[in-house]
């Protein structure tokens, strides 16, 4: 007589069954992205930390990357390194200042006055104000519109797609 029981083994490999769906669905972006790299250099030097913006000429989807020490980028367009979708792109590229973080001001309350007066923040009550000026953008600012940068890239689905940007002052 047969036993309607599943062994141990059998039991085992069908709990795994989901799992290995789940491993074998994803991982991919969805979309059909290539490889995508370059550098980018300011009066011939590499520029780090610069923010690299491929915006696609139309609809599509925009990609962007982040200059290491030597000015190379990677594109990202939805997972980290997955390139750009084949299509013609406008490129701006921005470097800003970092920021420091926000103090909280229960732990330095005249630190917190100090920052918000050198903000032009109104802390008199006398409704005066500045206009706290933004973050300082280290390269020329006509990068940063795709319609005065004169980048341009196209990214194609059989191509290196290696896009170096010579910036000048």
């Amino acid at each position: 007589m047969r036993s309607s029981r599943l062994s141990a083994t059998t039991a085992f490999a069908i709990g795994l069954l989901p799992f290995a769906f789940l491993l074998g669905c994803g991982g991919g972006s969805g979309l059909n992205t290539v490889p995508v790299s370059g550098t980018v250099t300011l009066d011939g030097d590499p520029v780090e930390g610069a923010l690299v913006t491929f915006s696609p000429e139309g609809d599509g989807h925009a990609a962007a990357g982040t200059t290491d020490g030597s000015g190379q980028y990677v594109l990202t367009t939805e997972i980290n390194g997955d390139g750009a979708v084949p299509a013609s792109y406008k490129v701006i590229i921005t470097k800003f200042e970092k920021k420091a973080q926000p103090m909280n001001p229960e732990e330095d309350i005249d630190a917190a006055y100090a920052a918000a007066e050198a903000a032009g923040e109104d802390i008199t009550g006398t409704g005066r104000r500045r206009m706290p000026a933004g973050p300082k953008n280290f390269l020329p600012a006509k990068y940063q519109n795709p319609q005065t940068s004169g980048l341009d890239a196209t990214v194609t689905e059989d191509g290196e797609n290696e896009f170096s940007f010579a910036l000048e002052s």
